[in-house]
């Protein structure tokens, strides 16, 4: 299971961090690009926000092993 979480972490934080266009970006402005996007109101505007606390998590869990590999997140 954990490693289904480390997976599952990560592909949250490559979507998370980077934009439409495959620029880096938070993933506080990537919520906020999404929301603006689709709308505060919509069905997707509303799911991310309220998926908000979990992507945090994830992309904060996936910059700490980066950073205890030795990695630097982009």
């Amino acid at each position: 299971m954990l490693d289904d979480q480390v997976l599952v972490d990560a592909l949250i934080f490559c979507d998370m961090t980077t934009t439409p266009d495959g620029m880096p970006t938070s993933a506080r402005n990537r919520v906020a690009e999404i929301v603006g996007r689709y709308g505060a109101d919509t069905l997707v505007g509303r799911f991310i926000q309220r998926a908000r606390p979990e992507i945090d998590a994830a992309v904060a869990r996936t910059e700490m092993r980066l950073a205890a590999a030795g990695s630097q997140p982009r």
